[in-house]
C-alpha cells in the first residue's frame, strides 16, 4: 500500500485467495501495517485476461507520459521503453521526464481500479531487449509503417508482445533483426502517430485475444 501511495480512507482494489476482486477501504495505515475492509465485490475482473508486454520506442515531446498512462489503463503487464535508431536518445531521457513514467503508471492504475501495477522497465537498447526474456511471448507483433499481415495463431495466446516503433518506424536493420521474432501487423491503411498506434494496437489485441472478445 505504501508503494502504491494509498492513503487512509482511500479505496483500492484487492484480490482474495479465491481470485475474487473487491473494492477495499483503508481504515488505518502505519509503516508497520494497516487495517482495511472490503465494501464492494467487483462484478468483472479489472485485470487483463491476456498478458501483454508493450515495447515502445521512446517518443519525443514527452509523449511517453501519455503512453505509460494509457497502456496501464488498457491492461498491459509490462512496458519496455526502447532506444532505437530513430527514437529519443539516452542522453535526452531527462528532458522527456523519464523519471515521471512510473508515477503515470501508478496514477493510471488507481484511476482504472487495477489491483496490480504494470512493470515499467528502465529504457533499454533494441538489441538488449531482443536478447532478454521480455521479448519472449506466445505471439509477437510489430506495428511499423511498412505494412504487415493478419496474425492467425493456432490457439489463443496467453502472452502477447506488441512492438511499436518511433515516428519514422524501425530502421531497415532493426526490421531485419525482427525477422522470425515478430510478425508485422497491419491495422488499416492510414499512417498513425506512434502514440495512436499504441492505443489502436492494444485495443486490437484485446478484441482478438483479450478482454474485448
Amino acid at each position: 500500500l505504501l508503494l502504491r501511495e494509498v492513503n487512509p480512507k482511500e479505496a483500492f482494489t484487492a484480490v482474495d485467495a479465491s481470485g475474487a476482486f473487491f473494492r477495499v477501504s483503508v481504515k488505518e495505515l502505519t509503516p508497520a501495517g494497516g487495517l482495511a475492509g472490503p465494501y464492494e465485490l467487483c462484478a468483472v475482473s479489472p485485470e487483463p485476461t491476456v498478458n501483454i508486454t508493450l515495447a515502445c520506442a521512446v517518443l519525443s515531446r514527452q509523449r511517453m507520459l501519455f503512453v505509460a498512462q494509457k497502456a496501464t489503463e488498457l491492461g498491459v503487464t509490462s512496458i519496455v521503453p526502447l532506444l532505437t535508431e530513430y527514437s529519443v536518445k539516452a542522453g535526452d531521457l531527462a528532458h522527456e521526464k523519464a523519471h515521471g513514467w512510473p508515477g503515470q503508471v501508478l496514477r493510471a492504475a488507481k484511476q482504472c481500479r487495477r489491483s496490480s501495477l504494470p512493470e515499467i522497465t528502465p529504457p533499454m537498447s533494441f538489441d538488449a531487449f531482443l536478447g532478454s526474456p521480455l521479448a519472449q511471448a506466445d505471439l509477437a507483433l510489430c506495428l511499423d509503417n511498412v505494412g504487415g499481415q493478419t496474425p492467425v495463431p493456432e490457439r489463443p495466446p496467453e502472452t502477447v508482445l506488441l512492438l511499436v516503433g518511433p515516428e519514422g518506424g524501425f530502421s531497415d536493420g532493426e526490421r531485419k533483426k525482427l525477422e522470425g521474432k515478430a510478425m508485422g501487423w497491419e491495422l488499416g491503411g492510414r499512417v498513425l502517430r506512434a502514440e495512436t498506434a499504441v492505443l489502436v494496437g492494444l485495443a486490437a489485441v484485446h478484441l482478438n485475444w483479450g478482454d474485448y472478445r
